[in-house]
């Protein structure tokens, strides 16, 4: 008996499903790791990244979020982690770290400690501290990214600190601030750190075994997000919770602070921020309620990308 002959829409079809199997060895990770999505949830941190500066990368409750050019918002990985603490590596291969909680079918322990991903987020493994880190701000050198620091709130809480790319740690305990809000580090200095906290903008200037304030403006009431520029130290971005501080901006390295005019009241405040590489009065914003925002002026006016965790900005 002859063979059935397949033809006209049955045969294209037929191909369609012979050449997606001949593929999916070499593209159906990457398939299934990547998801749109309209709703991003609450964004714990923010990343420009080194390489491609169109694209931002969000950290936050609902995992890892890819946003090309503010219009093309995708879901990264298939981990369902709560990203509490989140950096990407400034050498542009791709290395992230974060830290929080996993997910309801992730097989990981609680807390996640540090986990690392060198293929930009869509696979992980664990690096330090499971079930003994849950890092709620963390902030790595542009000099140098094996040096990280990172702010602890569970078990041995406190400031932490790693010389080797978050393999290992060192527990600053007392030595450091005693409520962190944010961390940022010096783009040039590795051994310089600033931490926005609840008794305002402080630096260390040796690793975070010391710490002073860094303006006597920003002394007082809750720091809530700092960010340095990644390669001009003199720029600085930091949101202050107290009447008449809100986003400001240092041109010389903290000494003295400008009002970009944006304040939130009692009602929300700043929780994240990232800054341009390329220029640095692109700024983006994210707040605890879930509202991210780009500013193209240093945020004196703001394009709104997300309301409470809703994406407003969609594909054409």
């Amino acid at each position: 008996m002859a063979a059935p002959q397949v033809r006209g829409p049955a045969l294209a079809a037929l191909l369609g499903v012979l050449i997606l199997l001949a593929l999916a060895p070499r593209f159906g990770s990457r398939l299934l790791s990547e998801r749109p999505v309209t709703e991003i949830g609450h964004a714990h941190a923010l990343a420009v990244d080194p390489v491609n500066r169109t694209v931002l990368w969000i950290g936050g409750h609902n995992g890892l979020v890819r946003v090309t050019a503010g219009r093309a918002w995708r879901q990264i990985g298939r981990q369902g982690y709560d990203m509490m603490g989140f950096v990407m590596s400034p050498a542009g291969r791709g290395t992230m770290l974060t830290s929080g909680h996993p997910g309801p079918r992730d097989r990981r322990p609680e807390p996640l400690g540090v986990e690392i991903s060198r293929n930009r987020g869509r696979t992980w493994r664990p690096l330090a501290l499971a079930g003994q880190a849950d890092f709620h701000a963390m902030a790595v050198s542009t000099a140098n990214p094996q040096v990280l620091y990172a702010w602890n709130v569970f078990g041995r809480e406190g400031l932490y600190r790693s010389r080797d790319g978050g393999r290992s740690w060192t527990s600053l305990g007392d030595r450091g601030p005693q409520r962190i809000f944010a961390l940022a580090a010096h783009p040039e200095r590795p051994e310089v750190v600033l931490a926005g906290t609840a008794g305002g903008l402080l630096i260390s200037e040796d690793a975070g075994e010391t710490w002073a304030t860094l303006a006597s403006s920003l002394r007082k009431g809750s720091i809530t997000a700092v960010a340095t520029h990644p390669r001009d130290p003199r720029i600085i971005y930091a949101y202050g919770m107290e009447p008449g501080v809100g986003l400001v901006r240092s041109q010389d390295g903290g000494r003295t602070w400008t009002s970009q005019g944006f304040f939130l009241g009692e009602r929300d405040a700043v929780e994240a921020l990232a800054i341009d590489a390329e220029d640095a009065g692109i700024v983006y914003l994210a707040t605890f309620i879930g509202d991210l925002y780009r500013s193209a002026d240093g945020g004196k006016s703001r394009e709104q990308w997300t309301s409470r965790g809703k994406v407003l900005l969609r594909n054409p």
